[in-house]
């Protein structure tokens, strides 16, 4: 790889597994006797690269067979709202997700004009709520079919339950008593291959 005139080496990008002691100890709810749920929330953290937050930008085609980039899982579910709602303000949110600086701030603003605009929300896409999936599943197809890192450890988690610890989301968190359905989405994604 070469950066600023100077040959670099290429860096391991061998995903480190944790041990079922260091999974215990960033979430004590994971006994030796649960090894084979898997938790992930925080980018940083050893399976944080199943995030939609993590930084892992993904191409997606369009309605007209363009391949747009979209800075994370997370920019791409948000936009996707307001994809194809034939309004301004909902062409305007679209575009201010893609380009938002972060994906906090790419959710940030999806669900505040969700809530703002629901007008705006159900006029191409009546039942989010099923649409939704579809939508968080060929973006995480994207994003683990790109970068063979993600796929090896996706792969390596084989046997195990998978699930984002989000702390108050009831659909794709933990924040009630089901798993995670985007964890069920990862899950398909593995056994397709």
């Amino acid at each position: 790889m070469l950066i600023s005139g100077f040959l670099q080496p290429i860096p391991d990008l061998t995903p480190m597994i944790p041990s079922v002691d260091e999974t215990s100890a960033i979430d004590p709810t994971v006994t030796r006797y649960e090894s084979s749920i898997i938790f992930f929330y925080k980018t940083w953290d050893p399976y944080g690269a199943f995030s939609n937050f993590s930084p892992h930008p993904i191409q997606m085609q369009d309605d007209s067979g363009n391949y747009l980039t979209w800075s994370s899982v997370e920019h791409y579910y948000q936009a996707h709202k307001f994809v194809g709602v034939n309004d301004p303000v909902a062409r305007d949110c679209v575009e201010g997700i893609k380009s938002a600086k972060s994906p906090e701030e790419a959710a940030q603003m999806g669900r505040t004009i969700q809530r703002q605009r629901p007008d705006l929300h159900g006029k191409i896409i009546p039942d989010w709520d099923t649409a939704k999936i579809d939508v968080m599943y060929r973006a995480l197809k994207s994003k683990f079919s790109f970068y063979p890192h993600l796929n090896s450890m996706l792969l390596s988690t084989a046997g195990s339950v998978l699930v984002e610890a989000l702390p108050h989301d009831l659909f794709w968190g933990r924040g009630g008593p089901k798993l995670s359905r985007q964890a069920v989405d990862a899950v398909e994604i593995r056994v397709s291959w």
